[in-house]
């Protein structure tokens, strides 16, 4: 079989095997595809590693030791300290890869050694018509399918896969974004398209999107195109009660989260510090609490409230604490998040 065909036969298969899109995955299964035929020095692999094939080629028959049941158990094992020390997942491609490499020369007229040091050849299929011929119609037949397999693998993968599709397709509801969220929510991004109706004001919300940035057990926190939040779903501190939910993935992203104690200090000082575009979670300890005048629950999600003498905020902003910017921290934890998403504002 050509060169490219080995790739495209390994990397669809460990794609599918593995559960992988990564690049750097594939790539390995790619290269090691093409190391079975360092038999032979008129392969593009022999021409790299030209000493070891021409040694090999000298000794062995083409499609004998390297293309082998043998040879690919000590691929596997040389190449394990891959998965102990960098990525099993890269490990495991450069093994399917391997295996994959030799065994689709099985389907071709000449067959291989697979049970070396047996010389007996494993040739698929039994039909001698059937079998393909380096660079025939056949061949370029077999490339095409496993290009299209891989590129809808991969397709299915980086939405989350086959079973997350389909919930998101047929169950549209706040729970299946809240599951989605968590899964994938720390590292792409993840919006909603809602139908439904704002409990507070009644009005009516038609295929409004929002980006989620938290989830709860059972509803999502989205923020639309006004930056405005709301709990979205069926519980009773959702401002957003849906009849629908569509949930669909966005970019990649990277989340950066740190654990603040402010002190001694007032808010305005504390904040000073804190990014722009930061989502702040946790609880202050201030001073002067009792005459503080908290926003009542509205149309949108409260970022901060009162709870047990002490001020809880959940995904707030630095905007959103404007009315506590003169209060003086006695004591408090937080965690700052920072989405590489969110424009600095």
């Amino acid at each position: 079989m050509l060169s490219i065909t080995h790739a495209a036969i390994a990397t669809c298969s460990v794609s599918l095997i593995i559960g992988t899109a990564d690049p750097l995955v594939l790539a390995a299964s790619a290269i090691a595809s093409q190391l079975p035929d360092v038999d032979s020095t008129k392969s593009y692999t022999g021409m790299v590693l030209y000493p070891i094939a021409k040694y090999l080629e000298s000794k062995f028959a083409h499609r004998s030791v390297t293309h082998s049941f043998l040879a690919t158990g000590i691929v596997t094992a040389i190449t394990a300290p891959i998965a102990l020390w960098f990525s099993w997942q890269i490990w495991l491609g450069i093994a399917i890869g391997y295996f994959f490499g030799w065994f689709s020369d099985a389907f071709t007229k000449s067959g291989v050694a697979a049970f070396y040091p047996s010389t007996a050849r494993l040739v698929i299929p039994g039909n001698p018509k059937a079998r393909l011929s380096t660079g025939g119609n056949g061949e370029y037949w077999i490339l095409a399918i496993a290009i299209a397999l891989l590129i809808i693998s991969c397709q299915f993968i980086s939405n989350g896969g086959v079973t997350e599709l389909f919930e998101r397709s047929f169950f549209r509801s706040a729970q299946t974004a809240a599951d989605i969220f968590k899964k994938s929510g720390s590292y792409q991004q993840v919006f909603v398209k809602v139908t439904g109706i704002n409990a507070a004001t009644s009005e009516q919300i038609v295929d409004r999107e929002f980006k989620v940035i938290a989830a709860n057990e059972s509803s999502v926190i989205g923020r639309d195109a006004n930056g405005d939040l709301y709990q979205i779903g069926s519980n009773e501190t959702s401002q957003i009660r849906p009849s629908s939910v569509e949930t669909r993935l966005g970019e990649k992203i990277s989340i950066q989260a740190i654990e603040v104690e402010p002190k001694d200090m007032f808010v305005s000082e504390w904040l000073q510090s804190v990014p722009s575009n930061a989502l702040i979670s946790g609880n202050l300890l201030v001073d002067n609490v009792e005459s503080l005048r908290f926003p009542l629950e509205q149309k949108t999600f409260n970022t901060f409230r009162l709870s047990g003498g002490q001020i809880e905020l959940t995904n707030a902003q630095k905007q959103n604490l404007e009315p506590i910017m003169d209060s003086f921290i006695l004591d408090g934890k937080a965690i700052i998040k920072v989405r590489s998403d969110e424009p600095i504002r």
